[in-house]
């Protein structure tokens, strides 16, 4: 199968189930973490270039942008940790029976944890 459409597969949701939906977010925020390393080794990497350079990309991240990049990387990394947890609770035989309820608690919590770091993200820009 073309790279195209294992990554098209990935993320189909369309007629799976909440636990497939669940394992395709999992693995989009994993891409996310990945990619914000990337642009994390990046931004290290300006201070090769002197530190107006490394300043200036700081100053980008400083505002409204860097408040949506920090609620969205905390999002992706929340989502990822609890879906995580319950992948790895269910994988070694525990609560199987349970295992929707599980899932439900494990989007609860990551609602939860979303909600607040979001807030302690804006009260430190603020």
């Amino acid at each position: 199968m073309e790279l195209v459409g294992v990554l098209k597969s990935w993320f189909r949701v369309r007629g799976r189930s909440f636990e497939h939906f669940s394992f395709s977010v999992r693995r989009l925020t994993g891409v996310v973490m990945a990619l914000y390393l990337l642009l994390h080794l990046i931004d290290i990497s300006t201070l090769v270039l002197g530190k107006e350079a490394y300043d200036a990309l700081l100053g980008l991240f400083g505002g409204r942008l860097g408040l949506v990049a920090d609620s969205l990387l905390w999002s992706a990394l929340v989502l990822h940790g609890t879906l995580g947890v319950y992948s790895a609770i269910v994988e070694l035989g525990y609560m199987l029976e349970h295992r929707r309820l599980l899932l439900i608690l494990a989007w609860a919590l990551a609602v939860v944890l979303i909600a607040v770091g979001v807030w302690v993200i804006a009260c430190a820009l603020a």
